[in-house]
């Protein structure tokens, strides 16, 4: 019953999606604590200047920080319209999301990635619209540009323009002028910074160019979490795996178009997974870009499944797992 309300679209599951999203966040609300990250201790030119107006463990920060993840959400709705990603209309991937990205309590704060996120959605929407478009060049270049723009508060973005190589070898025949128009999208705004520190600010210049080498560190540590948050992730991977296999298998039934969009987002997951597991200065903050490729696998899997009641209680011990969290590990 619980997957059937979800799978609909009716407008009262939006109510319902809102609502366990506070549920979610209401603890912050009452009590803010967040942790500290990595990029806290770096200089990041644009992360610098949110920081500067919001002090990490508020409420002004975490109803901004709950805003942001709401609007998310919502645009992965949009996209799933815009790019019939799954061949129904749906608030799952919306749902997923909320429930995954929430999932790490003490990360519900001021955080660069999910204020650069919003422009790895922009990037990601000039880069799906490039798919058998005879002039694409303008698109290339935005694409390029907003993800630099997203490095601008989270230096590891950086690395997700190779997003944008990979999609032009999976949307595009090799057009080597699209390539470069990419390449000067992604180096303008790095150059606008560039003078910008140059001319006014020389003394903090060398602060950032030393943060962005920090961020592309490999030496790796973990801290332990509680262990609420082990059984949540280790059925969020089995979870993972059997979607993975069954989207695999039912791979060649999907439309062209489909199915090279969820390889960008395979390539989306890759790369976050590969920065988490080796850069020095990826933390678990990282869990609001894994997000949006799982949500969207997960929804995928939920369509394709026809066993009502496996699904409900798949759906029952993920929200279980996450109110143990909740319960447990403040």
């Amino acid at each position: 019953m619980l997957t059937n309300i979800l799978k609909s679209n009716r407008p009262a599951v939006i109510f319902l999606l809102i609502i366990s999203a506070i549920a979610l966040w209401l603890h912050s609300f009452i009590d803010p604590m967040g942790i500290k990250i990595p990029s806290d201790n770096l200089y990041i030119p644009l992360n610098n200047f949110m920081m500067h107006y919001f002090e990490v463990n508020s409420l002004l920060s975490v109803l901004f920080v709950f805003a942001l993840v709401l609007i998310q959400a919502f645009l992965m709705i949009q996209f799933n319209k815009k790019y019939i990603l799954i061949n129904y209309r749906t608030y799952l991937p919306a749902f997923f999301y909320i429930l995954i990205s929430a999932s790490f309590v003490h990360l519900q704060r001021i955080n660069p990635v999910i204020i650069g996120g919003l422009f790895i959605f922009v990037s990601m929407d000039f880069i799906f619209n490039i798919y058998r478009k005879e002039y694409a060049l303008n698109k290339v270049y935005l694409a390029g540009f907003f993800i630099a723009v997203a490095s601008l508060f989270w230096a590891p973005f950086m690395v997700y323009i190779l997003i944008l190589f990979i999609s032009l070898l999976i949307l595009r025949p090799f057009i080597g002028r699209e390539w470069i128009v990419g390449i000067l999208g992604y180096l303008t705004p790095f150059l606008f910074v560039f003078i910008y520190y140059f001319v006014f600010f020389d003394q903090h210049l060398e602060s950032v160019i030393d943060s962005y080498k920090q961020s592309l560190h490999l030496i790796k540590s973990f801290y332990s979490l509680h262990f609420s948050y082990y059984i949540f992730y280790c059925f969020l991977a089995f979870v993972i795996i059997i979607a993975s296999y069954t989207i695999a298998v039912n791979y060649q039934k999907k439309k062209i178009r489909t199915r090279k969009y969820f390889e960008i987002y395979w390539w989306l997951f890759f790369i976050s997974a590969t920065l988490f597991i080796f850069f020095k200065n990826v933390s678990y903050e990282i869990i609001y870009i894994i997000s949006i490729p799982v949500a969207y696998l997960l929804t995928d899997y939920f369509y394709t499944i026809k066993k009502s009641w496996f699904l409900n209680l798949i759906l029952v011990m993920f929200i279980g797992a996450i109110v143990y969290i909740q319960i447990t590990a403040h």
